[in-house]
């Protein structure tokens, strides 16, 4: 099911604000041949069209498709950023609705240096509960990875153990995008969920929307990798002849 079907009306609760100071401990390991989306596909680093747009590879055409899924603008390497150490960085993704950054990074043991001092430089000093930042916590830096596999298993319209669809269940797992897997550079856990009064998608790390500044207590928070989120997958380059490729 994906993400549009499924924003759950499910209460985020004092516990996201007491664990947003707790560090990441779900990074995982993503299952799979290095390059992976899903374990059982490789993806090379070619260039891939999407949505007018051509990407260095599979991994971040299918990164864009998935934040059109979740209602999340983007621009693709929009500007050269210089860092506090004097290095010159581009980052992949500027989300300006939400005050974010998406850098892409695919298995392996990916370079992250630059992204995590880019991150950094853009986060203010406030206090949790008092930040009058335009952003809260500052601009917001997340390394998105391949994503989770997908998991028949775990999927509730596979729940009847007595009347299971082998078959659908394999048909379902070969047409499954996986599940969006990511990190903020902050160090403690990002959620994602879609605001109830503004209707955007948002990555936060405290209980307040980053578009509308709105309370995101009635809203369901996803952490990465979570099943009621699907990964959209593009493969391969533009074909010959072809607007716009979907997913695969």
């Amino acid at each position: 099911m994906s993400i549009q079907d499924d924003w759950r009306s499910h209460p985020i609760g004092e516990e996201i604000v007491t664990a947003t100071h707790q560090q990441i401990t779900r990074a995982g390991h993503i299952p799979g041949q290095p390059g992976a989306l899903d374990g059982g596909m490789t993806i090379e680093a070619l260039p891939t069209w999407y949505g007018g747009t051509t990407f260095r590879s599979a991994l971040e055409a299918s990164w864009a498709a998935t934040l059109d899924t979740l209602r999340i603008a983007w621009e693709y390497e929009p500007e050269t950023i210089t860092l506090p150490s004097g290095a010159t960085y581009i980052p992949d993704f500027k989300l300006p609705e939400i005050g974010a950054w998406l850098e892409v990074k695919g298995t392996g043991v990916p370079r992250v240096e630059k992204p995590v001092e880019f991150g950094k430089s853009l986060s203010c000093d406030c206090g949790i509960y008092d930040c009058t930042c335009q952003w809260p916590g500052g601009e917001l830096v997340i390394i998105g990875h391949p994503p989770r596999p997908y998991d028949p298993w775990a999927d509730p319209q596979f729940a009847d153990l007595e009347n299971l669809n082998y078959r659908a269940m394999a048909n379902t797992r070969r047409r499954h995008g996986g599940h969006p897997n990511w990190t903020s550079t902050r160090g403690r856990t990002a959620w994602l969920t879609r605001c109830a009064d503004c209707n955007r998608g948002t990555w936060f790390d405290s209980a307040q929307c980053r578009a509308c500044r709105g309370s995101l207590a009635d809203c369901h928070g996803y952490q990465a990798g979570d099943p009621g989120i699907e990964f959209r997958r593009i493969t391969g380059p533009k074909p010959a002849g072809e607007d716009d490729p979907e997913a695969a």
